[in-house]
C-alpha cells in the first residue's frame, strides 16, 4: 500500500478516542479526548490577539469533549438559558454548580493529558 493509498483509506476511518465518565448530580457525563482539529478550534476561538480568553478556551474544550454525549447546540436549550451559542451555555448551566464544572474540566484535562499538538501530529503519523 502506498503512502497515498494509506491516507486515502484513513480519511474515511473514525479514529478511536479515549473516553472517561464523570458523575455530576447523578448524571453521567462522557468526556472524550479531543482531536487535533478540535484543539486548534478551541485555541483559535480563545485567541484575542495579544490576550487569550482562558474562560472561553476551557468552556470550548468542555463543549467539544462532551458534545457527543450532550446536545449543547440544541436551540430550545439555548433559548431557555438565553444564550446565542453553545459555548455560552457552559457558564449558565453550571452557574450554581461550580464543583460540577470543575469536575468536568478536570476530566477534560485528564483525558487530554499529554495531548499536545506535537503529540497529536505524531500519533496521526502512526
Amino acid at each position: 500500500m502506498s503512502k497515498l493509498q494509506k491516507y486515502l483509506a484513513k480519511a474515511q476511518e473514525q479514529a478511536p478516542r479515549k473516553e472517561i465518565e464523570v458523575v455530576i448530580d447523578g448524571d453521567t457525563w462522557k468526556v472524550r479526548q479531543l482531536n487535533l482539529s478540535e484543539l486548534r478550534e478551541c485555541e483559535r476561538m480563545a485567541d484575542k490577539g495579544e490576550k487569550t480568553d482562558w474562560f472561553l478556551y476551557n468552556d470550548a474544550r468542555l463543549v467539544k469533549a462532551t458534545e457527543h454525549d450532550f446536545p449543547w447546540n440544541q436551540e430550545e436549550l439555548k433559548k431557555a438559558y438565553k444564550v446565542g451559542s453553545k459555548y455560552e451555555l457552559v457558564e449558565k448551566i453550571f452557574r450554581d454548580n461550580p464543583d460540577g464544572y470543575t469536575q468536568l474540566l478536570q476530566a477534560v484535562r485528564q483525558v487530554n493529558a499529554g495531548q499536545s499538538e506535537e503529540e497529536a501530529i505524531e500519533e496521526a503519523k502512526n
